[in-house]
């Protein structure tokens, strides 16, 4: 059975057999992964530490045929107010949430490794929700998911002003490329929603949020987000009960 560490950040975990988990954890050197951690939730567990949701760790797998299994971890970073704050931890499970459900396993990227950990980090000290916003359309954009909203879809011109959306064709259109289904896409929206892509992590800018704009972006995102999903996504459950 070989060997092999690898940088993990912890993005799933579910109860198996009496004290056993199946852990689901982004990892830097071989992508989305799913792995036996075996004994962790008894408290006396050397993983018992690692093995939770958000903790950032060095971990040393053994190979398997369907599952991996994790023999050590060392924890990196444990993101502590994401188990204090009720309101990022829901955004951020959301996070997660899509992060599982669109990423393929196995694929390796570290660009968005390392955009995760800073995506963490930034729960910590920044809004929950505008937080969660950008994580997800970065994570879209990760998998190939992504809604156009800079450029119109049929003739590719960038948009500069109060435009149209045709979700079905998932993104923008100007103004003399509208059509019936297209609804209304205010230049607010579109613009927060083209800043969310490109935010910066290690450098934020600060975003002018008016009103209910970032109700409609977010309006937005979901849509597309559960439309891809196909099901309802229980982390949306969850944030629902915050009010």
């Amino acid at each position: 059975m070989a060997l092999y560490g690898a940088e993990g950040i912890v993005l799933g975990a579910r109860s198996w057999g009496e004290a056993d988990k199946v852990m689901t954890i982004f990892t830097r050197e071989r992508g989305l992964l799913r792995a036996a951690a075996f004994g962790c939730r008894r408290p006396r567990s050397p993983l018992a530490g690692a093995m939770q949701m958000f903790v950032h760790a060095d971990l040393q797998f053994a190979e398997g045929g369907r599952l991996e299994t994790v023999k050590t971890a060392s924890v990196r970073a444990h993101h502590a107010k994401l188990s204090l704050d009720l309101s990022a931890l829901a955004y951020a499970t959301f996070v997660a949430e899509v992060i599982r459900e669109f990423l393929p396993e196995g694929v390796v990227d570290e660009e968005f490794f390392d955009r995760l950990s800073a995506i963490l980090t930034a729960f910590e000290t920044r809004n929950p929700r505008v937080t969660a916003l950008a994580a997800v359309l970065q994570t879209l954009a990760a998998a190939g998911l992504q809604q156009s909203y800079g450029r119109c879809l049929h003739c590719g011109t960038e948009i500069e002003e109060d435009a149209f959306f045709l979700a079905r064709e998932g993104g923008a259109l100007c103004q003399d490329c509208r059509t019936v289904e297209a609804v209304p896409f205010p230049a607010q929206v579109r613009e927060l929603l083209v800043a969310l892509e490109n935010v910066d992590w290690a450098h934020p800018v600060p975003l002018q949020l008016r009103g209910g704009t970032l109700m409609a972006a977010e309006s937005v995102v979901l849509a597309h987000v559960q439309d891809l999903a196909g099901h309802p996504l229980r982390s949306l459950a969850f944030l629902s009960q915050l009010g």
